[in-house]
């Protein structure tokens, strides 16, 4: 009955939910899992494996050829890594802002062979020395403010990421552009109006159940055209980027038509998702990916289909953000005062991390795995801070 429930649940509820760390539908499955004494497959079940998190991408290639009945292969380990290895080399591992106590929790995995754990790894960092920002140490003004992300794994006694039918795996990966940066050539915003650059949103999870939801997006912090939305200056906003860097914007287009588009001959790599709710519909763009998968091809799916989708995604927006921090240390683009309250994509970004921080489905479970006080610092101190 509860997994009828649940079942049930999945199917009802709406894209609103995974715009936050992650879904009301993780939630539900992960307490009705919790609740039963047989849903973690042990090792020498038929349908599940253990796989090491630090596997390279080519090695479960490797190993996704063999038995499909028999085995689940599936980490999102490598998807934050492939971001993460975008911002900043293993050098730089200094520059990771999220305080010791919040950085990582376990808790255990109830009904699970003992020792199973539900483990929870946050990063946060502020400065991004791969954007080749000035170097020179004066005007030191990076166009991303912050990269953060969460990545919730259940793992096996010994560490490693325990695949089954019935475990839960999320990731959350957002990047914050700078909401300071102008089209003016000097340190306020009088001789040009301010850059509305989207927000990279990246939320996968997997649950209980074969069930598997992906967003991936270029989230808007102004209203665009076709939702009757304003640009900064007060004129309809009609592209999603800057108009300088609209050759980026159609490769996007391109990438996501490859993704979400059919045609008469093939179904869309990734279905559509289902409509997205009122309220959550200005925080996305016309190029969200947003699916559900669900059948027998699932885990093949995201492991090859999403992760190439991911890593497109991601490299489009590195490249739109290499190209504006260039332009701001060229003098082309300049930064306004971070005090200046008629500053609309400032709003739009405020709007934002309220809109996340106050709808976030994701604070029960995380307050019945790891405590109040643990889940409210990291959902309001780390993942969706103030500005």
């Amino acid at each position: 009955m509860m997994a009828v429930k649940a079942a049930a649940a999945i199917a009802t509820i709406g894209l609103v939910y995974i715009i936050a760390f992650t879904s009301a539908e993780t939630a539900l499955a992960f307490t009705n899992a919790r609740a039963r004494s047989s849903i973690f497959a042990s090792p020498d079940s038929e349908k599940s494996i253990i796989i090491s998190p630090h596997l390279q991408h080519d090695r479960a290639k490797q190993s996704s050829s063999r038995n499909r009945s028999s085995t689940r292969i599936l980490s999102y380990r490598k998807f934050h890594d492939y971001g993460w290895n975008k911002l900043m080399s293993e050098n730089d591992t200094e520059l990771d802002t999220v305080p010791e106590e919040l950085t990582s929790n376990t808790s255990p995995a109830k009904g699970a062979l003992p020792g199973t754990n539900i483990v929870a790894n946050i990063r946060s960092i502020s400065q991004f020395p791969l954007l080749a920002a000035d170097k020179k140490g004066t005007d030191n003004h990076e166009v991303l403010r912050l990269a953060r992300s969460a990545l919730l794994e259940t793992q096996s006694p010994t560490s490693e990421a325990l695949i089954t039918p019935m475990t839960v795996h999320v990731l959350n990966f957002v990047l914050f552009p700078s909401p300071h940066i102008h089209d003016g050539n000097c340190n306020d915003n009088e001789n040009g109006e301010y850059l509305g650059l989207p927000i990279f949103g990246a939320d996968i999870v997997s649950l209980p159940g074969n069930k598997h939801l992906v967003a991936l997006d270029f989230q808007p912090v102004l209203p665009l055209g076709d939702d009757d939305g304003v640009g900064s200056n007060g004129k309809e906003k009609s592209s999603l980027f800057p108009q300088q860097y609209l050759h980026l914007e159609k490769k996007l287009q391109t990438i996501h038509s490859k993704y979400q588009k059919s045609n008469s001959d093939s179904a869309p790599l990734l279905p559509w998702g289902g409509d997205i709710p009122q309220q959550a519909k200005r925080f996305f763009s016309p190029y969200a990916l947003w699916t559900r998968l669900s059948d027998e091809n699932a885990i093949d799916t995201v492991d090859t289909v999403v992760w190439q989708a991911f890593q497109e995604y991601i490299d489009v927006y590195m490249e739109l953000m290499s190209a504006v921090q260039n332009d701001v240390n060229a003098g082309k683009l300049g930064l306004g005062a971070q005090t200046d309250s008629n500053n609309p994509v400032l709003k739009g970004q405020m709007d934002y991390l309220e809109y996340r921080r106050t709808n976030d489905p994701a604070r029960p479970m995380l307050q019945r795995l790891y405590g109040n006080e643990w889940a409210e610092s990291v959902i309001g101190d780390v993942l969706f801070p103030d500005l």
